[in-house]
């Protein structure tokens, strides 16, 4: 865990959420000659006090009668008792807004227009169920998705989304008083729509219809909620790009840097991506991107910066010779270091070490491993030290203390290594892990058994020095550090499989033959460096087959 002097704002509390619900209503329908799904939507008031003039599925905040109204409602067996409650939620949130109701009569059928007519929507539901003999119908109600609102906003709702059909021969009717204009839409158009500038919505609106544009029928979206379980949990973080907030949601890139920075949801933290001044993530810890991005690179080669004006500073990766970039580190310590580590020997990461060593006073030591004798000619690398496994990188002054553990890794490079913060729980990963792309594992020098043994390992470290966020060379940090590791072994013997079935099917194909039906969801112009993890695989596989 960071700790909490550590943290660069002073934290508060946000405020708690309120329980509440939401329904979207959806139908069958065409769209662009195609079979679609449309959802009804409506716009709030201009003067509401959340989400004013936005278009919104109705719902709302969780009465105290709602449990009482859910003894007397339908329901299936697999709903608990609260998904019962927060369902018969978003059926009466549905009705006093859109004068839409789900419920059927006493002689099994669902009413209709004309008995909506009879119904004051200003009077309780429960009265209604009551003097009508009506029955809410929850059991045809299933969980979509559950959103927290993010924790910078005032006002915050805990809020369970359900998806239902709309029942036939009823008709959407705005209160005019919180709802107005009542509109029946694709997502794919919503979506196209808000993108325009006039269909306004909130995050999780449009988070929403991007999962919803998949389903090409009703059916097939009440089949994948049959689970009782939402398909989706997120509450989202706030960032700043170009001085605007922008939002992400778990999975999102940003989302793990937002939660080291600022982990109580305060929208303070920039996530543009900047070349000219080091960019503090903890108060011990920066981050200086080198203005070298591109396609293998991202936005760039992260050279992070350890330790305080107290300690002293340990640089992780210098990166290339590039003179402005390591002008911009020497400033950033003042001119304090005390160790260059870099995690590998390849042209993006080490060959600043020596050029950056030399603007030092003191010299410091740079350590690290060899490279292999397999390494390309520009990883060539050869540290002042080389580093032991499990020795520690240690930064010290009057009891404030910043300790590296070093861990080898072969795999991306034979001479890759990490290094854990351990009094943060910061894994430094080098290539061997990064955000938004898989590492190329490139032979000789390169080894896939090599490099999953490597993640297994890293995977202990988590667990057992309770590491949760991965500072990648290449990208924002991530969260979740043993979740993203059992997420990226996965994806790489999921490709494995495919290039074993592409070599079974074509056992006289070539690299390029087995390239196209193993990688082809990789966009072709990344398909020659895939070549190169490719071999990797077929170096693999080669050594586990059995042998004569």
């Amino acid at each position: 865990m960071v700790r909490p002097e550590q943290l660069l704002h002073a934290q508060r509390q946000p405020v708690s959420p309120r329980p509440a619900a939401t329904m979207l209503l959806l139908r069958n329908a065409q769209y662009k000659g195609a079979p679609a799904i449309e959802v009804l939507m409506t716009r709030r008031s201009a003067q509401a006090s959340f989400a004013p003039g936005a278009f919104v599925f109705p719902g709302g905040a969780i009465d105290p009668s709602d449990a009482r109204i859910a003894a007397c409602a339908s329901r299936r067996g697999t709903q608990d008792e609260a998904q019962a409650v927060q369902a018969v939620a978003a059926i009466r949130e549905t009705f006093e807004e859109l004068g839409v109701l789900l419920a059927r009569r006493s002689d099994g059928a669902f009413v209709d227009d004309s008995d909506m007519a009879t119904l004051d929507r200003s009077a309780a539901i429960g009265e209604h169920c009551a003097q009508r003999s009506l029955t809410l119908a929850a059991d045809c109600i299933y969980p979509l998705a559950h959103w927290i609102t993010d924790r910078d906003l005032p006002r915050r709702f805990d809020v369970q989304f359900f998806v239902a059909r709309m029942p036939a021969g009823q008709t959407a009717v705005a209160d005019g008083a919180e709802q107005f204009e009542p509109v029946w839409v694709n997502p794919s158009d919503a979506l196209a729509r808000h993108a325009a500038g006039d269909f306004a919505m909130i995050f999780p609106t449009v988070r929403t219809l991007e999962r919803l544009r998949s389903f090409d029928s009703v059916e097939a979206l009440l089949a994948a909620c049959a689970g009782e379980k939402p398909l989706w949990s997120s509450c989202p973080r706030g960032g700043l790009k170009a001085g605007n907030v922008v939002r992400c949601m778990e999975g999102d890139a940003p989302y793990g840097e937002l939660r080291l920075v600022c982990p109580d949801g305060q929208v303070l933290h920039a996530l543009d991506w900047r070349s000219t001044e080091a960019v503090p993530l903890l108060k011990n810890v920066m981050r200086l991107t080198v203005a070298n991005g591109g396609m293998m690179t991202g936005p760039g080669t992260n050279s992070y910066i350890v330790g305080t004006a107290a300690t002293g500073f340990i640089v992780i990766d210098p990166g290339p010779d590039d003179r402005a970039h390591l002008q911009r580190i020497l400033a950033a310590t003042g001119g304090d270091i005390r160790m260059i580590v870099c995690t590998h020997s390849h042209a993006d990461h080490a060959p600043g070490a020596r050029p950056l060593q030399a603007m030092c006073a003191n010299k410091p030591a740079i350590l690290g491993l060899p490279s292999g004798s397999f390494a390309r000619a520009s990883s060539h690398f050869v540290p002042d030290r080389e580093l032991r496994d499990g020795e520690w990188l240690a930064l010290a002054c009057d009891g404030e203390t910043h300790r590296l553990l070093v861990v080898p890794t072969p795999g991306h490079a034979s001479n890759h290594v990490c290094l854990v913060l351990v009094e943060d729980g910061l894994l430094f990963s080098g290539d061997h892990i990064l955000n938004g792309s898989t590492t190329i594992i490139d032979p000789p020098d390169g080894n896939m058994t090599a490099y999953l043994a490597s993640l297994d390992r890293l995977d202990a470290i988590c667990a057992e020095h309770e590491i949760d966020f991965i500072l990648p060379a290449h990208g924002y940090v991530l969260d979740r550090a043993r979740e993203q590791i059992a997420r990226l072994k996965a994806h790489r013997m999921a490709r494995e499989a495919k290039i074993a079935q592409a070599v079974k099917t074509l056992p006289n194909g070539s690299i390029d033959d087995w390239l196209r039906h193993a990688y082809e969801d990789v966009p072709a112009k990344l398909w020659p460096a895939a070549a190169r993890s490719l071999l990797a695989h077929l170096e693999r596989l080669d050594e586990q087959a059995p042998r004569c």
